[in-house]
């Protein structure tokens, strides 16, 4: 029961993390293509942005696959 649910944070988390991840990388993407006066704040958050997008996106998937996994062993255990 309590790896249920274990399973089924690390699949929300895992999945926000990916969601984000394409977030990230449309945001950093979009400055290098921008043209005219943004704000530094802007500018220095699509730099973070597009530097952490793949550890996001590795961290995500491999979350997910935790979490299905355990619910996979879950399933063959019952």
């Amino acid at each position: 029961m309590k790896n249920n649910k274990i399973s089924k944070y690390l699949m929300i988390v895992g999945g926000c993390m990916f969601l984000l991840s394409i977030l990230m990388f449309i945001v950093g993407a979009s400055m290098f293509t921008a043209r005219g006066d943004f704000p530094r704040f802007t500018i220095k958050l699509a730099e973070i942005c597009f530097l952490f997008w793949i550890p996001t996106l590795i961290l995500g998937v491999i979350l997910l696959i935790i979490g299905l996994i355990i619910r996979i062993s879950n399933k063959s255990n019952v």
